[in-house]
Parts: C-alpha cells; sequence; structure tokens
C-alpha cells in the first residue's frame, strides 16, 4: 500500500492529503473515494478518517484522508471547500500514480465532514472556490457523494454549531442569506452529482430533517439518490461496529451494511 501524506497548501501545513493506495497493479484502475471526517468545523474525528479508507480499500476503492482547516477563529468559509477542492484536484491530476479512474473520484463525508462533502459536490463552482484556485466548472467536482448523518440545512433544526464554526459567527446572527448559502438542499439542480445519504431517527445532534430534505429536492430534480433512514442509532456511528466504536452504543448491527451498501450503489453509477 502506497501511505504517503501530501501538503496541499504551501500557507498552511495541516491541510494535508493522506493516500492509502492499492499496490496491486495488475488491475485495471481503481475508483477513488476522499474521505472527509466530521468534526462540527472544529476538530477532525479520527474515528471518521483512517479506518473509513481502509474500508473502502478492502473494497476495491483507492481511498484519501483529508486533513481540512478547523479550529482557528478565522477557519471559516470557503476555507475548507478550497480544502477540499484541492485534494480532489490532486487526486485527479494524480490519476496515473494513483492508478485511478479520473472520472470516478468520490468523496464520502461524516456530519460536518457530509456538509463539506456536499458543498464540494453542490457548491464546487462557486466564483470565489474557482476564481481562488483558477480552475473550471467542474474540475474540482466528485461525481458522486456519500453523506453520513450529515449536517446539510441552516434552515431546520440542525447543528448550530457547525455554522458557528464555517461562518465564525453565532448561530442566530447568521444573516438569512448567509444560512442559505450553507444549505446543501437549496444548490440542488439538474447537474448536481448522485448522493447516497444515511441518517438515524435518534440523532439528536445533527437531526434528520435536513438529510431528508436534501434528498427530496434530489427526488425534485430527478437526480439519482439513495436515501436509508435508520431507526435508531445515535450520531457519529462511522462504522457501527467495534473497529470505530468507543462504547457499545456505536455498534448497531442494522447499519453497519452502509459501506457494502454505498459500494453497490457507487457502482451503479
Amino acid at each position: 500500500m502506497l501511505h504517503e501524506k501530501i501538503y496541499l497548501d504551501p500557507t498552511d501545513e495541516r491541510v494535508v492529503l493522506e493516500t492509502y493506495v492499492s499496490t496491486n497493479t495488475d488491475n485495471s484502475p481503481r475508483d477513488a473515494m476522499l474521505v472527509l471526517p466530521g468534526g462540527g468545523y472544529h476538530f477532525l474525528s479520527s474515528r471518521e478518517a483512517e479506518s473509513i479508507a481502509l474500508a473502502y480499500l478492502a473494497k476495491g476503492f483507492n481511498a484519501f484522508v483529508l486533513s481540512y482547516r478547523v479550529g482557528n477563529p478565522d477557519d471559516v468559509y470557503p476555507k475548507q471547500l478550497l480544502d477540499a477542492s484541492r485534494a480532489v484536484l490532486h487526486i485527479r491530476e494524480n490519476a496515473e500514480k494513483y492508478s485511478i479512474n479520473p472520472k470516478r473520484v468520490f468523496a464520502v463525508g461524516f456530519s460536518a465532514g457530509g456538509h463539506l462533502a456536499g458543498a464540494l459536490g453542490l457548491m464546487s463552482d462557486e466564483k470565489i472556490v474557482l476564481d481562488t484556485l483558477g480552475i473550471k466548472p467542474g474540475d474540482n467536482k466528485p461525481n458522486a457523494i456519500v453523506l453520513a448523518y450529515p449536517v446539510v440545512t441552516a434552515m431546520a433544526p440542525t447543528h448550530q454549531g457547525s455554522y458557528k464554526n464555517l461562518t465564525g459567527k453565532p448561530f442566530d446572527e447568521i444573516p438569512e442569506d448567509e444560512k442559505r448559502l450553507h444549505s446543501l438542499e437549496l444548490h440542488v439542480n439538474e447537474n448536481s452529482p448522485p448522493a447516497f445519504i444515511w441518517h438515524t431517527a435518534e440523532d439528536k445532534a445533527v437531526p434528520a430533517y435536513g438529510s431528508l430534505s436534501l434528498a427530496g429536492k434530489y427526488v425534485e430534480f430527478e437526480r439519482p439518490v439513495m436515501m436509508t433512514l435508520y431507526p435508531y442509532g445515535a450520531h457519529g456511528l462511522a462504522l457501527a461496529n467495534k473497529i470505530t466504536a468507543n462504547n457499545p452504543k456505536q455498534i448497531d448491527e442494522i447499519v453497519e451494511p452502509w459501506v457494502d451498501n454505498s459500494v453497490k450503489w457507487l457502482e451503479t453509477i
């Protein structure tokens, strides 16, 4: 396995892409999976990083974990979206090195990382991103997104702390137009990438309203979407098994097959 760290931003050493790439060269190019851990745009959850990459590696993907900018007061939009865009650009530009298909680059994100994966898919052509990176629309857009208990909307019950950290403002002081900018469901259109979304009805930290709204918008625009709402399970299940669990509540046999299900679904894309 090729395991290396790539520093994507010369101005900030925190922006790191870690590779989990198979060195088996006998096979045709693999699909690529970019992993975006959660953490409320305040920290990066280690439970939603390497273990996720290895799970997809075992399913035939070459995987990449991004450490994006969080934790400082000035780590606000669009920095995280720029970091994720740089990651997609690097993966595609090095498709031969990593033996991946540049037309099958996917992103999976968890909680706030799910918001970032969603933004990468739905807001990749924002002018500030294209102008800053000097790229064309689509260069940084994943071919499909996988969202695990994502933060989606500021227009319904949500994880207010993620939006506070993303914008640098208390949630109640975020202007209406800015809340709309960061509500992913309002960016769905006829060109949105296919989406696989899962959530639990019991999630108290990030209510499932956002995921349901996002899936509904996909249906409205007739874009490919698979949405699974599991009846039980707390926030932050990750793989929902012993590999990523810190306590028994993070293990759920009903939820655990989500990785397999996402892989089967991505094969249809």
